[in-house]
């Protein structure tokens, strides 16, 4: 029976880098595409390992430290005799390996095989440190079906998509094998867990400001701004998506409240925020049930006593 102990979550650059997008915000979206494809990828690794069942830990999106250098690991699975390492990409199209370089068409690409093993190097390490022996089997898949890698030995880590049903059966076959777990596992798990790094120094944010961006509510189906509102009710006209109006604009404060956390939010700002789309007093409504009011006056703004800065150096 496996245990998920940490799930998989989209990172706050990209939560930010989407709702800048939406907004008009990004000039070069090549990071943020980046970023949405290989979590889509992530997403699908974690559908497919999730329907085996095995006898495991999952660990999902670490960052961890060990004798000065970062790490990053997409998912780690603990088993009876073994920890598996799996690096996941989602890249798509032809590759090439030639002589431990990899291309893509005619531009040579970061290794990440050469980055899968330092990153088995540094956990190996770090395992040691902790008082753990236990061996790591490290893997580098290739989730995307329409990615095709030129020249490569059957003999390197590697699966493919069209290997998985294959890999699912050895690994499976290594489970039933290796022993239960016990308790030494679950605290190996629960450590690595307290070591993670929530903030990434590699979280690489483009400068915006307040009055550049597009006004409006985002529909959360297409991401696109024409949305219309109907009594308790938006609507998208681009792909019809339906939203319930208070969620919609609670979504809309969230947003503002991520991208400026140095903004007090107001009614006037949060109905300047949407557009004016929708009235004072409803957006009024609102900001009372879901935040406290502090101060008077034109000082007067809302807050939330949980309030997550995300970012406090952006220039409104």
């Amino acid at each position: 029976m496996s245990f998920m102990l940490k799930e998989r979550m989209e990172s706050e650059e990209l939560m930010l880098l989407r709702m800048l997008k939406a907004r008009g915000g990004l000039l070069d979206d090549s990071r943020f595409w980046n970023l949405e494809k290989g979590y889509q990828g992530e997403v699908l690794f974690d559908k497919w390992f999730s329907s085996l069942d095995g006898e495991w830990i999952v660990v999902n999106d670490l960052l961890l430290e060990h004798a000065g250098s970062l790490f990053q690991i997409d998912s780690l699975v603990i088993g009876g005799d073994r920890v598996y390492l799996f690096e996941v990409k989602n890249f798509e199209g032809d590759f090439l390996l030639e002589k431990d370089r990899w291309y893509s068409g005619s531009k040579e690409i970061k290794d990440p095989l050469s980055q899968m093993q330092r990153c088995e190097s540094a956990l190996r390490q770090l395992l040691r440190s902790l008082g753990y022996q236990l061996p790591i089997e490290s893997t580098l898949i290739f989730i995307n079906p329409e990615f095709t890698l030129f020249s490569c030995s059957p003999k390197l880590p590697i699966v493919f998509w069209s290997q998985l049903n294959r890999f699912s059966k050895k690994i499976l076959k290594q489970s039933a094998s290796s022993g239960k777990l016990h308790a030494r596992h679950s605290r190996l798990a629960e450590k690595l867990c307290e070591l993670h790094i929530e903030k990434s120094p590699y979280e690489r944010m483009p400068e915006y400001r307040y009055e550049e961006l597009r006004k409006g509510i985002v529909c959360v189906g297409c991401r696109g701004m024409g949305v219309r509102h109907h009594y308790r009710m938006i609507e998208c006209e681009s792909c019809g998506s339906k939203e319930a109006l208070d969620t919609a604009l609670l979504r809309s404060i969230n947003e503002c409240r991520s991208l400026f956390p140095q903004i007090k939010i107001s009614t006037k700002i949060i109905h300047d925020w949407i557009g004016e789309t929708v009235s004072k007093k409803v957006i009024q409504r609102v900001l009372q049930i879901n935040f406290s009011l502090i101060g008077y006056g034109k000082s007067a703004n809302y807050v939330k006593d949980t309030q997550r800065l995300i970012r406090t150096d952006i220039k409104a």
